[in-house]
């Protein structure tokens, strides 16, 4: 259970893109692959080591932290000597130039593309309960992060409760509800917008796994959340 928690980030990062290369750095700061070029995860961010400094920074990931070149100071022209007043000419037609038609320029592509969530009950609410642990909202304040890139297209999401069979169907059936509506209103605190979200609850009807064992009523419980959009590509 635990390793599909740790997974559930990265199975975000795929959202709606793949990685891309920035430029060399010769610093310790940033991620970098073979060839000293800084890695970037699919929604264009730079990925910053443990042994980032912020006077390392430079511009292509952090442009607000990269000192900004000072201002060269321009000297007020002279004041031109005064020029007898020419003769008066008869005027000539004004010249009227066509008009320049403004450059089309056309809208990225986007690539669209369904993803999917699961956090695991046992580590994102108490038991019985659907109040989320500080657990569950690192992992959504990631997501919130991811979908609110630039460039990316949230179209819709479905957040599903899950259950297992420990307890009356009612009662399991109440509480996946309250869980995906627990996520949702975590999700619009973030910025998310709320109309684009479903919720529903499937209590112990939707198993993954058998529910006469430990390990498989863990998997159970669960809530997933199944994101469709896009993203403009490069």
């Amino acid at each position: 259970m635990r390793a599909i928690l740790r997974s559930a980030p990265f199975l975000l990062l795929t959202l709606l893109s793949s990685a891309a290369f920035a430029q060399t750095v010769d610093n310790a700061s940033y991620a970098r692959n073979l060839e000293q070029q800084v890695w970037k995860n699919p929604f264009g961010l730079c990925w910053r080591s443990g042994q980032w400094r912020s006077e390392e920074a430079i511009a292509d990931c952090d442009p607000d932290l990269v000192a900004k070149p000072k201002p060269v100071a321009v000297s007020a022209p002279a004041t031109p000597p005064v020029q007898p007043e020419p003769r008066l000419q008869p005027a000539s037609p004004p010249v009227v130039a066509a008009p320049i038609a403004a450059p089309v320029i056309a809208a990225a592509p986007l690539q669209r593309r369904t993803v999917s969530l699961t956090l695991g009950a046992d580590a994102s609410f108490d038991t019985g309960k659907a109040d989320l642990r500080p657990e569950g909202q690192k992992k959504l304040d990631d997501a919130a992060m991811k979908l609110k890139a630039p460039g990316v297209q949230m179209d819709s999401m479905i957040i599903t409760g899950h259950t297992d069979n420990v307890g009356s169907p009612a009662s399991n059936q109440r509480l996946s509800e309250r869980r995906a509506e627990a996520v949702k209103a975590y999700l619009v605190s973030q910025g998310i917008d709320g109309s684009k979200i479903k919720t529903v609850g499937r209590g112990l009807t939707k198993p993954v796994a058998d529910n006469k064992t430990t390990k498989g009523r863990a998997q159970n419980r669960r809530v997933e959340v199944e994101v469709t959009g896009a993203r403009a590509t490069q």
